[in-house]
């Protein structure tokens, strides 16, 4: 009985596919010069850009099956390699299967750093 029990959590959480831990990054903001074209912060899939109202950052997962999207510069576009989906560099749906925006990250500054953190989704 014991066993059946300490078994229920772990298995409510593979079943429900809650992510438990939200993707985190921190840098300092003098080692990432912005300007207005998406840049990706390092091996994450965090993206930051200079917006018009301050820095922005995209959480780069494809809202179709979550494969990690890339910003072309000469298309101007958000590319998802897994199955086509593109979106515009604000992130909106421009070509399927997609149907849904890619999520802002949030991005918080503080003490001469930017911190990211993945939206709960």
């Amino acid at each position: 009985m014991m066993i059946g029990v300490c078994s229920i959590y772990p298995v409510s959480l593979f079943l429900t596919g809650k992510e438990k831990h939200l993707a985190e990054a921190r840098i300092e903001i003098k080692e990432m010069l912005l300007n207005n074209k998406w840049q990706r912060l390092g091996q994450t899939r965090f993206w930051l850009c200079q917006g018009d109202d301050g820095v922005e950052a995209m959480w780069a997962s494809c809202t179709h099956l979550g494969c990690e999207v890339s910003f072309d510069l000469q298309q101007d576009q958000w590319i998802c390699p897994c199955h086509g989906s593109r979106y515009n560099r604000e992130g909106q749906p421009i070509q399927g299967p997609a149907v849904t925006s890619l999520a802002r990250a949030i991005v918080k500054e503080k003490d001469g750093y930017y911190t990211l953190t993945q939206p709960v989704g």
